[in-house]
């Protein structure tokens, strides 16, 4: 990630070469996919939900993409996670948990691909991030800071992250959801949505921690599919 903030005696101010807003996707961009969940039957002509997801761990042939729950809330049709590079596959749902907003999918894993390994641990607030998603027509990343999120009645307990987009508190649009929450090339949290309204300073994207979404991977997947989702791509070692 280029360096986009600079601190000047105390204030934050935005680098002129920042890149705050992009729609390229390569490089480690290219584990960002699209998430579909075809109602009508598959290419069929009725209602699609559309989401997007992360490739986060290859084991052989199969691969591990996380998204979101809510995809799937009404109904669950034909699934199918599409990469930018052409190369698609069908899915099945392994785990998915409607309180955290999370599931995770198993497909036939892309070829020349490398996942997004999850992170060590949340971010701390002020922390730079960019946040990946493929709205309702095409990709998008932009920079944010990690902010305080808005606790309603009924969230559990220690697994919300907020961030604030850096231009004008921008914030995720359908079609997103699912996507990660990336720092240091690293997945800290999957999002689902926004809460505050235009005019809210606290106004900021919600998501899921790799703490807990770390916790609910042990609970929910066998050990060594949710093991290869701390392998460094790199390095090829387990980071745990």
């Amino acid at each position: 990630m280029p360096q986009m903030l600079l601190v000047l005696a105390g204030v934050l101010a935005v680098s002129p070469d920042a890149e705050l807003i992009s729609y390229e996707q390569d490089g480690s961009r290219m584990a960002a996919a699209r998430v579909r969940n075809w109602l009508g039957g598959y290419q069929q002509r009725g209602p699609t939900v559309n989401g997007s997801g992360t490739l986060t761990a290859v084991d052989g042939d199969a691969g591990l993409v996380l998204t979101a729950a809510h995809l799937f809330e009404k109904e669950i049709g034909t699934v199918t996670v599409e990469f930018a590079d052409g190369q698609s596959s069908g899915a099945r749902i392994l785990a998915l948990n409607a309180k955290l907003d999370v599931a995770a999918l198993w497909i036939y894993a892309p070829e020349g691909i490398e996942p997004v390994p999850l992170a060590d641990c949340n971010p701390t607030l002020g922390d730079m991030v960019e946040i990946w998603g493929f709205g309702p027509k095409r990709f998008r990343s932009f920079a944010a800071t990690v902010a305080a999120p808005i606790p309603l009645d009924g969230d559990p307990p220690r697994t919300l992250v907020g961030a604030q987009g850096i231009v004008n508190r921008q914030v995720t649009i359908p079609g997103d959801s699912g996507g990660p929450i990336i720092k240091e090339g690293r997945l800290v949290a999957v999002h689902w949505g926004y809460r505050g309204d235009e005019n809210d300073p606290r106004r900021c994207v919600h998501a899921l921690g790799c703490d807990r979404l770390r916790n609910w991977m042990k609970q929910e997947l066998a050990p060594r599919v949710w093991r290869r989702c701390l392998v460094d791509p790199v390095r090829n070692v387990s980071m745990n």
